[in-house]
C-alpha cells in the first residue's frame, strides 16, 4: 500500500468521526476529557486531510508537521489574545474601544510577521507548488468541520424536540 493510498484510507475512515459520538447531552454537558478526545480526532483528521491535499511524501510529512504544529500553536495564541467577547464589547467606552482596535491591529501585524517567518521555514521543507495549496486546504478542512458540526447540532436538536 502506497503512502497516498494509506492517507486516503485514513480520510475515508476518519470522516465519519466528524459526527463523533452521538450523545444526548448538550454542548455544555461535555466533560474536558471528552472535549480533549474530540480535539485529538479533529487534529488527526486535519493532518490526514492536509497531507492528502498537499500530496506530501512521507519524508515531507515528517519534516513539515512539527513545524506546522509549532506555527499553528503560535497563531492560535495570537488569535486567542485578539478576541473580545460580546459582553466586553458592549460595556466598553470609546477609549477602551480604541485601545482594543489598536491591540487587534497590532496582533494582526504580529500574525502576518509570524506567517512570513514560518512560510520561510515551510519553503525550506516543501516545494512552492505544494505550499501554495496550504491555506486553501486549511480553509477547506475548516469548512468541512463546521458543516459536520452544524449537521450534528441539527440532528441533536431534532432528537430533543420529540
Amino acid at each position: 500500500m502506497s503512502i497516498k493510498q494509506f492517507i486516503y484510507s485514513i480520510i475515508i475512515l476518519a470522516f465519519p468521526m466528524f459526527s463523533l459520538a452521538q450523545d444526548n447531552s448538550g454542548p455544555g454537558d461535555r466533560n474536558p476529557e471528552m472535549r480533549e478526545k474530540m480535539m485529538e480526532k479533529v487534529e488527526a483528521q486535519r493532518v490526514a486531510f492536509i497531507t492528502t491535499k498537499l500530496d506530501l511524501s512521507t519524508e515531507e510529512s515528517t519534516k513539515f508537521w512539527p513545524v506546522y504544529n509549532e506555527f499553528s500553536k503560535k497563531r492560535f495564541e495570537l488569535r486567542k489574545n485578539t478576541k473580545l467577547d460580546r459582553r466586553q464589547q458592549e460595556s466598553m467606552n470609546e477609549s477602551d474601544s480604541k485601545k482594543a482596535l489598536d491591540q487587534q491591529m497590532e496582533n494582526q501585524e504580529k500574525e502576518v510577521a509570524l506567517k512570513k517567518n514560518y512560510y520561510e521555514k515551510f519553503k525550506a521543507i516543501l516545494p512552492a507548488q505544494k505550499l501554495v495549496k496550504l491555506e486553501e486546504a486549511e480553509m477547506e478542512f475548516n469548512k468541512e468541520v463546521l458543516k459536520k458540526f452544524k449537521e450534528r447540532r441539527a440532528e441533536m436538536g431534532k432528537g430533543q424536540r420529540h
